[in-house]
């Protein structure tokens, strides 16, 4: 009988860490500002632009109701499809359900990107763009918005290449708030030789859509979610129109069930049959963001800018508002800062619009901390 010798498997034999792929090494990571040592004593999460009234009665009535939770979702999320579709004016067969925007990006990505091929952005927009394109092994191009963050399409257009598969448009725009010019945007959509992928996350509170440029160009694609307006982002439930030609491949490698769970879905199919409340919620969110700004502008130094979303880009009398944000932070006050000097947002932090009870004690807590550096 023939003895094998043992084969030696220490744990120190190899590098486990030499197997992670460069690139995802260099990402950022996608993350909240940093939490305070000690918890305050309450929390106001004015951070990520999330819904403060949540999702519909007819949402929360069919969460209630839901009795599926054993059961697979339907694998093709046919309701869903067609919800979403009659909602946005759109064949069903043309819509791409999944776990949140990040998730289309992945179906996109799959679908499209090589390594190598060519994604153009335009910063400062959605930090997820750049992280992730560049995992799937695009090479991402950044064409910055120019002054007053105007969308600069004849830099995006000299920018594309044979090998560019992908413009991302973030209108409007995050995290600066302000909608681009309609005509900018459509020169983008005539000239590119590409697929251009409008993300309008936050068009509800905008009253700007760009489905009509779908019919007029047939390389647009449209990017929505349930997150904002829905007050869905717990459920992770967003969504794209895309050109149909594209729909076979898109299909092909979208995850089973699009990654949303049963329960998700039927909340949502159910909250897109209460328009008329959700409606009303984004009225009170336009409302409360006018009388937000409003208030900042009477703190000497402070300049909220234009915005057609659910937050606000506030600049601060200060050339670097990463202090402020933390400070707030430690007063159980969360908001956004973005420090990379390339974005020129050092001086500004994006405050989520939330319940009037909430916009107070930020407004109050921002006016004390400015007071206390001399500021306001």
């Amino acid at each position: 009988m023939t003895t094998r010798a043992p084969i030696a498997t220490t744990a120190s034999a190899f590098d486990l860490e030499a197997l992670v792929r460069p690139v995802v090494r260099a990402v950022p990571t996608y993350t909240r500002e940093e939490a305070p040592v000690v918890p305050p004593p309450r929390v106001v999460r004015l951070d990520w632009n999330e819904s403060p009234y949540g999702p519909s009665p007819k949402a929360r009535a069919a969460l209630a109701a839901f009795d599926g939770a054993h059961r697979y979702p339907d694998l093709e999320q046919t309701a869903l499809r067609e919800a979403l579709g009659r909602y946005v004016g759109a064949p069903a067969g043309q819509i791409v359900p999944g776990a949140g925007l990040d998730d289309v990006f992945a179906t996109m990505a799959l679908a499209l990107i090589d390594s190598g091929d060519r994604v153009v952005i335009s910063e400062p927009t959605f930090g997820l763009y750049r992280s992730h394109f560049a995992t799937h092994g695009a090479e991402v191009v950044d064409v910055p918005l120019r002054t007053g963050f105007a969308l600069d399409a004849d830099g995006i257009l000299e920018a594309i290449t044979d090998r560019t598969k992908l413009v991302m448009v973030c209108n409007p725009n995050n995290p600066t708030g302000n909608l681009f010019d309609p005509v900018a945007v459509e020169r983008v959509a005539r000239g590119a030789r590409c697929l251009v992928a409008i993300d309008e996350a936050y068009a509800e509170f905008a009253g700007v859509a760009h489905r009509p440029l779908m019919e007029r160009y047939p390389n647009v694609a449209v990017l929505r979610t349930m997150s904002k307006f829905a007050g869905f982002a717990g459920m992770r439930v967003g969504y794209g129109v895309f050109p149909a030609a594209l729909m076979p491949h898109l299909d092909h490698v979208a995850p089973a069930f699009r990654n949303i769970a049963a329960a998700s879905a039927a909340a949502a199919v159910a909250s897109l049959d209460d328009l008329p409340y959700l409606e009303g919620v984004v009225a009170r969110i336009v409302a409360d963001r006018e009388e937000l700004a409003a208030r900042l502008r009477e703190v000497p130094g402070v300049e909220p800018l234009p915005s057609a979303t659910n937050f606000l880009l506030v600049r601060l009398p200060l050339a670097d508002a990463g202090p402020v944000v933390a400070e707030l932070g430690r007063r159980g006050v969360f908001v956004r800062h973005f420090g990379r000097p390339n974005l020129g947002l050092a001086d500004c932090l994006r405050v989520s619009i939330g319940t009037p009870k909430e916009n107070a004690i930020f407004l109050d807590e921002l006016r004390a901390v400015l007071a206390e550096r001399g500021k306001g």
